[in-house]
């Protein structure tokens, strides 16, 4: 199988990290609007069967559960507490990197 994250490494490429990172996170934001319509394609292909083989992969489905979101005014209003800051856990910290293409200045 080729590598396709091959562009994006810097051993590779004598373009900028952030061109790169945001190239590549337009690409996988493609790459994940495609993989939402191939599943439906395959789901469509497979019906209720369990799997459909293609000539280098098998598709398997599954059901899975996850359990819902809390509602938190419920679990106050049980407790009897207006504020459940007491129960919760530390908040975290995150870097979060946003990167836009650039506007090109006008003349």
């Amino acid at each position: 199988m080729t590598d396709i994250l091959r562009p994006f490494k810097s051993e590779h490429s004598n373009r900028h990290c952030v061109d790169r990172l945001g190239l590549l996170r337009a690409h996988v934001k493609s790459a994940t609007a495609l993989e939402k319509d191939l599943k439906n394609e395959v789901c469509a292909l497979m019906g209720e069967a369990d799997s459909l083989g293609g000539d280098e992969f098998i598709a398997q489905q599954r059901l899975q559960e996850r359990k819902g979101g809390l509602d938190e005014k419920a679990i106050a209003k049980a407790l009897g507490v207006d504020n459940l800051d007491a129960y919760r856990k530390p908040s975290t910290t995150s870097l979060v990197l946003d990167v836009k293409q650039r506007v090109e200045e006008e003349a």
